[in-house]
């Protein structure tokens, strides 16, 4: 679903506040990244994104918002999966054509890289 700018900047700011862990990709023409880290600094402007061994800031003007919601998937076995461990996400369509995508984990202390199997 189509989200404002100002609904957007309210979802960063409250994960930066809160310190969320998110699952963060970046895709563009030239560069896949995947990580997991927080929202470290938040303007209008921009946003930076860190991790333990990593920092990058995106242009945040001009950009496009898109809410989703885990519990909204319609497959019933990839919604429990994705309900489990994930709150809810914010694509965020660059104004340079890139797509930077970020989902808040549900628990603080969750890996990246743990499965939704890891947990049986």
């Amino acid at each position: 679903m189509d989200t404002t700018p100002d609904d957007a900047y309210l979802i960063f700011d409250r994960w930066k506040d809160r310190e969320s862990y998110l699952r963060i990709q970046l895709r563009s023409s030239s560069l896949m990244f995947e990580g997991r880290g927080v929202i470290t600094h938040l303007s209008r402007d921009t946003m930076e994104l860190g991790g333990e061994s990593w920092r990058f800031t995106v242009p945040l003007s001009d950009s496009t918002f898109v809410f989703s919601d885990p519990r909204e998937i319609p497959v019933a076995s990839i919604r429990e999966a994705e309900s489990a461990r994930y709150e809810f996400g914010l694509a965020v369509q660059l104004s340079t054509g890139d797509q930077l995508v970020l989902v808040e984990y549900k628990e603080v202390g969750q890996k990246a890289e743990d499965s939704p199997e890891d947990d049986a």
